[in-house]
């Protein structure tokens, strides 16, 4: 008898157990994340390859300013992502991931266009800013801007901040910050979301483009 009582014990703790490992609907995936984090995600990223996720699949990031950006526009991203993504300076476009040069035209302020493919690992990030605007008072911090686009931002955001097609007020708002700490921490090609295939934009070999352009402000 007391054997069974012991058994019996035994087995309501064990299912107590199952029941407390369970996941008690708090909108999490296996990941921890969030289900509004997850759809962020897929809105400004993963949406452009089908729901898998885009970033560089190898840090750091070898970058060539060209004597454009300053070091600290672009490791601004190294402190917002809580150290996420790392960032090194090479002297010339050969061999860099983000190279920076100068475009032309008077409406827009900068523009970036990230090559990557559909596995998910950017490939290169190329990104013109028009040099007579560009530090304008229409442009907002466009350097930072266009570097959040070179490391997988590849919408726009719409809550008054740095990453809204202006630049917003130029802050680096938390949820583009929780975004880029959470892209970077899952691999390249991550599931997040399922949608339908765009053929049309796949090429040949699986690579595919995405152009973000900025305008100035009016």
């Amino acid at each position: 008898m007391r054997g069974a009582r012991g058994a019996f014990a035994w087995l309501v703790a064990w299912l107590g157990l199952i029941a407390s490992c369970g996941g008690g609907g708090d909108g999490k995936n296996p990941t921890g994340d969030s289900s509004g984090d997850q759809q962020y995600l897929l809105q400004h990223n993963a949406r452009f390859n089908d729901g898998r996720t885009v970033r560089w699949a190898n840090l750091p990031i070898r970058v060539f300013t060209n004597n454009i950006a300053q070091q600290d526009e672009v490791t601004e991203w190294t402190g917002a992502s809580g150290g996420a993504v790392t960032f090194t300076f090479v002297g010339s476009a050969s061999g860099a991931n983000i190279t920076f040069r100068f475009g032309q035209g008077d409406d827009i302020c900068g523009e970036t266009e990230v090559r990557y493919l559909s596995s998910g690992e950017i490939l290169s990030a190329d990104v013109q800013v028009v040099q007579d605007i560009f530090r304008s008072p229409q442009c907002q911090r466009t350097i930072v801007h266009e570097v959040g686009h070179a490391i997988g931002y590849l919408d726009h955001s719409d809550d008054g901040g740095l990453m809204d097609p202006d630049g917003g007020n130029g802050v680096l708002t938390a949820p583009v910050a929780n975004m880029i700490r959470q892209l970077y921490s899952m691999v390249p090609g991550t599931v997040v979301g399922a949608l339908t295939p765009r053929t049309s934009e796949r090429p040949r070999g699986g690579v595919r483009s995405i152009r973000i352009v900025d305008p100035v402000r009016r």
